[in-house]
């Protein structure tokens, strides 16, 4: 039993709005292989030592250095975080919605209503670097 397992899962919380998540996922510079919701789990027979995992999505790219020993098992899962396009677009949906009700109330344009517009001052795509992390179990 000279083999150790690295196992790469996605979270189970990348439901509904992380569906069109894909990640590309390498080992050691040498197996490749694509991460999506439906194959969501990858399971890998290495020797014991150092190995280097890369792990990206094409908006960020991560580099995890494990260190294995003989027989054993390291669960690595990749938990999705929010996008600049989700956070954009929940934004967005929040700030219809406010104006609709308060269109609704006062039955006619107010400039108190422009205050709504205001978040997206403050929403930036620096501020959304990573679109994911990396957790360890064993």
């Amino acid at each position: 039993m000279n083999q150790s397992t690295i196992v790469v899962r996605m979270s189970k919380s990348s439901g509904v709005y992380n569906k069109s998540n894909r990640y590309v996922l390498r080992i050691a510079n040498e197996m490749d292989c694509e991460m999506n919701y439906n194959s969501n789990r990858k399971e890998y027979i290495v020797l014991p030592g150092k190995h280097n995992i890369e792990i990206g999505d094409g908006i960020s790219f991560q580099t995890e250095e494990i260190l294995l020993k003989e027989g054993e098992t390291k669960v690595l899962t990749i938990n999705p975080s929010l996008t600049y396009n989700l956070g954009f677009g929940m934004l967005t949906g929040m700030v219809v919605t406010g104006l609709i009700i308060q269109f609704a109330i006062l039955q006619k344009f107010s400039s108190v209503m422009i205050i709504s517009f205001m978040p997206y001052l403050f929403i930036k795509k620096r501020n959304f670097k990573n679109s994911f992390a990396i957790s360890y179990s064993k």
